[in-house]
């Protein structure tokens, strides 16, 4: 069957790619969003595409949600998990990654192996979860035109007859609720935000994300500050600390280098040099 895809106008906003710049110079990335029956599970499918035979470019990112990702390429091909720390991608010689990324919180109705916080930092094979995806549907997926090799993913995740799920959608609404309301910087903000107590919305996050709460809440202040960085000339970095709740700039040095890698003021030396 033949799947028609839209090419989404604002679902894709790449916060987590500390060299945004440079990743449009160096990658094509091309989403298309999902079928509607599988629009409350992917978030979009996608497609990485590079041509570096003399330069290769490392792509250094964050993630800013927790999501987790089907992939298949010629050299590779798994379910990754969400990562914490800074990671890199390199784009080498030629070649094409086709993935599906799945909503925060959606692989919960997917994952039969264990809590999802057992999918933390790993690459996992295909057939833990789709257990047709043996090495020839890999080969046979990888040499496809872009289209056809978007619609096998589309069946190989309509196989598992996914079941539509409340906590799927709450879960979301927090999500987009953290990224656009400035006061809901703690749990208890949020728990009170959305009428239930603190216990239960950390154990949501817990059963159908596999992290806390609390590591959401300090991603998104931190890739808040990457962006104030990016756009300002010369930084007020005590400002920058404080308005993202820091009690001082030391605290937010740290945890900033923790995740990104550098301090705020070395990031802002590396942006410069792109």
């Amino acid at each position: 069957m033949v799947e028609v895809f839209q090419k989404p106008a604002d679902d894709y906003e790449p916060r987590g790619r500390l060299d945004p710049a440079g990743f449009e110079r160096h990658v094509e990335f091309i989403t298309r969003l999902p079928p509607g029956d599988l629009a409350p599970f992917i978030e979009h499918f996608w497609i990485v595409r590079w041509d570096a035979p003399l330069d290769p470019y490392g792509s250094e990112e964050v993630m800013h949600r927790p999501y987790v990702d089907v992939f298949v390429s010629a050299d590779e091909a798994g379910i990754q998990g969400t990562f914490r720390g800074r990671r890199t991608y390199l784009a080498k010689g030629q070649g094409r990654i086709v993935g599906a990324r799945f909503r925060p919180g959606a692989f919960h109705a997917f994952w039969g192996g264990g809590a999802l916080s057992d999918l933390q930092e790993k690459i996992v094979d295909l057939q833990q979860v789709f257990a047709e995806a043996d090495a020839g549907y890999v080969a046979r997926v990888s040499g496809l035109h872009d289209q056809a090799a978007m619609d096998e993913l589309v069946e190989l995740v309509r196989s598992k007859q996914p079941q539509a799920d409340a906590d799927i959608e709450l879960v979301n609404q927090i999500i987009a609720a953290i990224e656009t309301d400035e006061a809901l910087t703690t749990v208890a903000a949020v728990a009170e935000a959305f009428g239930k107590s603190e216990r239960w919305v950390q154990q949501l996050f817990r059963d159908y994300l596999g992290i806390g709460l609390k590591w959401l809440l300090q991603r998104n202040r931190l890739l808040a500050a990457a962006a104030l960085i990016q756009d300002s000339d010369k930084p007020d970095w005590i400002g920058i600390a404080y308005d993202l709740g820091y009690s001082s700039q030391a605290h937010f040095n740290s945890d900033f280098k923790a995740v990104m890698g550098r301090t705020p003021t070395q990031y802002k030396r590396w942006t410069i040099g792109f």
